[in-house]
């Protein structure tokens, strides 16, 4: 059991979690590891979010994960190891252990780290002429790079999946100023996890071929799984297992606009009211089908208003008259 000081103790916090999940990937612990990252997460921006909805997660069993079904808080479930699943509840009473000083530190903090790479290293030391940014998120980047020039044929295979580990590679143009300062973002030492996990250091997570991205945390990639190239599509609010989701739909939605459908299927416990004379409540399964859109256009514009600082929403059919300012 390790106990943390509330608000004062954030950084052993992390460090804390960061190497538990470190050894349990040394040791290809992977309930653990999943464990660990989802509490850094947690505690990392999801308590600073105005969101309303709070999640209990919790590691049970096979028999256990099957009991948590007929209850009416059960929400949803992943599959962690062969006996390990975690699963997540909606609790009655929530509560919230992250001032929103720490939360708004921490999102602060990311985009100036990220930006300092950015600036302080990517333009200096590399050609930015070669290299295009595909999407981003809070701590994570995605970068099109235009290095050494393979042609897939019928006899290349290995060659051209080798060559799509080059990195910035290719693309360094102060290789002097490169040496010196890659040991601060990039891992140094070949295979260990200690130095790859480290604070505020970088590391590779995907690697491909192609990319097509409509927004973060929205997008269509060949990337390597398992050692073989494979298409992975990363969608949010929509179970992928559930809906067949390909490339092609992506490129339909950045071409002709298309909206794809998704559909969403869990099972819900409903209880009966309690009638006279009975002793116990009757309980109902049912299975619940929510429909949604998987795949829209995306806006990025907004509306500055006249003599003002401030901005509101684009809609179609608005302009900057059809807003009052009042400050």
């Amino acid at each position: 059991l390790v106990t943390f000081d509330k608000h004062t103790k954030f950084n052993a916090f992390v460090n804390e979690f960061m190497n538990k999940r470190i050894e349990a990937i040394k040791v290809k612990n992977s309930g653990l590891d999943k464990f660990c990252k989802m509490i850094l997460n947690a505690s990392y921006g999801s308590d600073g979010m105005n969101t309303e909805k709070y999640n209990k997660i919790k590691l049970l069993t096979k028999d256990k994960t099957i009991e948590a079904h007929t209850k009416q808080s059960w929400m949803n479930d992943r599959k962690l190891a062969d006996n390990l699943y975690a699963v997540q509840f909606n609790p009655k009473n929530c509560k919230c252990n992250t001032c929103l000083q720490v939360a708004y530190f921490t999102l602060d903090n990311a985009k100036y780290w990220y930006l300092n790479f950015i600036y302080n290293f990517m333009y200096k030391c590399l050609d930015m002429t070669k290299i295009h940014f595909v999407e981003g998120d809070t701590d994570s980047a995605y970068w099109a790079i235009s290095g050494q020039q393979i042609i897939l044929n019928d006899t290349n295979q290995q060659a051209y999946e080798d060559n799509l580990h080059q990195g910035f590679k290719y693309v360094i143009k102060d290789q002097q100023f490169y040496d010196t300062n890659a040991k601060y973002y990039f891992p140094t030492i070949d295979g260990d996890k200690q130095d790859e996990k480290k604070l505020l250091g970088l590391s590779i997570e995907n690697e491909g071929d192609e990319m097509i991205a409509l927004a973060p945390k929205n997008y269509y990639i060949h990337t390597f799984k398992r050692n073989q190239l494979t298409d992975v599509i990363k969608l949010k609010g929509v179970n992928l297992r559930q809906n067949s989701i390909g490339k092609q739909d992506v490129i339909d939605n950045i071409v002709n606009g298309k909206i794809t459908q998704g559909t969403n299927m869990r099972l819900g416990q409903l209880s009966n009211q309690l009638q006279e004379g009975q002793l116990s409540k009757t309980y109902c399964m049912s299975k619940m089908i929510q429909s949604k859109n998987a795949l829209t256009g995306i806006q990025t514009k907004m509306i500055v208003l006249k003599n003002s600082q401030s901005c509101v929403p684009f809609i179609y059919g608005l302009t900057a008259d059809s807003y009052t300012d009042s400050c």
